[in-house]
């Protein structure tokens, strides 16, 4: 059954699309099959799969979800039997039904936060969200905040990530993703940032959020032979 990642936060523009199709993408290439499941009405991750040039294929699947609701939770379980891992892109709302059911059957949740006022305050209503799917499920599987967009050269971003430090009980990752013209660049070739010029940083922190990902999926960083 697939390992079933979803990237979730109130807030729209906190780079949860960005993340779930760089990740899905990179796994992808590492050899796993992958699947991106679209649940945000906007259809981003669709947007940016469907872009990969002609005659290509992004290295993740996609399934358009959004229109499941309160029965995603049953097609995931029907879809978990076709793929390695299944990379969750909720919408920008905690109480659309899909965020709720997808976060059910998780094995890891990511909360994608830029370092910004606006970006830390909302996080209080995922992090509820997180303590009540962990209080009903009984499962209290790793549910863990991206730093996303960051630039720790700023004295402000580097409070807002000790700020984060600071929380035990859904503490950050320690992958942080930058503010990299790589990785938005990749949404308008419906690539990954493997794939454009001189995006070697953002390549080697996607690669390290992968291995953690995986990490905590308790998944070898590259797949058995034959994947």
């Amino acid at each position: 059954m697939s390992k079933i990642v979803t990237i979730f936060n109130e807030k729209g523009g906190a780079g949860k699309t960005t993340t779930a199709c760089q990740l899905a993408g990179t796994l992808g290439l590492r050899g796993y099959d992958v699947m991106v499941a679209d649940l945000d009405p906007q259809q981003s991750s669709t947007n940016w799969i469907s872009a990969a040039p002609e005659g290509t294929r992004f290295p993740a699947s996609l399934w358009r979800a959004d229109k499941y609701n309160s029965n995603i939770t049953a097609e995931l379980q029907i879809q978990s039997s076709k793929y390695d891992i299944i990379i969750a892109d909720c919408a920008p709302s905690i109480g659309n039904p899909t965020t709720w059911g997808t976060l059910l059957v998780s094995d890891l949740a990511i909360i994608p936060s830029k370092l910004n006022p606006p970006d830390i305050s909302a996080l209080v209503a995922a992090k509820k969200m997180a303590r009540r799917v962990h209080q009903e499920t009984g499962r209290p599987f790793p549910i863990r905040v991206l730093p996303n967009a960051a630039r720790l050269h700023f004295k402000d971003d580097k409070a807002a990530l000790a700020l984060l430090m600071a929380d035990k009980e859904f503490p950050p990752m320690r992958s942080i993703l930058g503010d990299r013209k790589a990785f938005t660049r990749a949404m308008q070739f419906g690539v990954t940032a493997h794939s454009l010029p001189h995006g070697e940083d953002a390549v080697a922190e996607i690669e390290k959020l992968a291995d953690e990902v995986l990490k905590y999926l308790g998944m070898p960083a590259k797949p058995a032979k034959g994947k």
